[in-house]
């Protein structure tokens, strides 16, 4: 049951939050994934760090603290360590004036560090694109709920009484 998410699951998980952005916001050109929760679904790993999405290209995971468990953990194809956002923000060519955020889980402080080495002008939330993208479950998903279903049942109507 321990076993790292596909990565067929994380690229169909990353096309569909692209399509949905393509659709819900045609200008857009990057957003930064923060919340450990959402950095797992994207990524198969919750590590101290943050999910680049540009629109076109590569998707990377910068981590901050424990790289290495980040590479055991996933199959995300690009993993980067971080010290801290300039590193990011140096492999960039541009940076847009825009950026795409999760503003319901962003701390102010952390916005203000990364607002120092990105220095965009505007925010937009994304935080109903993400939970839109989760709510649709896919067949993996919804075989380990079932498993979990299994377990539930079983600990209440087996082990318990």
């Amino acid at each position: 049951m321990n076993s790292k998410v596909p990565l067929s699951e994380l690229t169909d998980r990353l096309n569909r939050f692209r399509h949905l952005m393509d659709a819900r916001h045609p200008d857009w050109e990057i957003t930064i994934i923060f919340s450990k929760i959402n950095l797992y679904y994207f990524t198969g790993t919750m590590q101290d760090g943050m999910l680049l999405i540009p629109r076109n290209g590569e998707a990377c995971l910068w981590v901050r603290r424990s790289f290495e468990r980040a590479e055991d953990e996933s199959f995300f194809p690009r993993i980067l360590p971080m010290r801290s956002y300039r590193d990011a923000a140096t492999t960039m060519k541009t940076i847009p004036e825009a950026v795409y955020i999760e503003t319901e889980q962003v701390p102010l402080a952390l916005f203000r560090r990364l607002q120092k080495h990105f220095p965009f002008v505007d925010v937009t939330s994304i935080d109903k694109e993400i939970l839109q993208v989760r709510s649709i479950k896919s067949p993996y998903e919804l075989a380990l709920m079932e498993q979990a279903g299994d377990i539930h049942r079983r600990v209440l109507e087996d082990l318990v009484p």
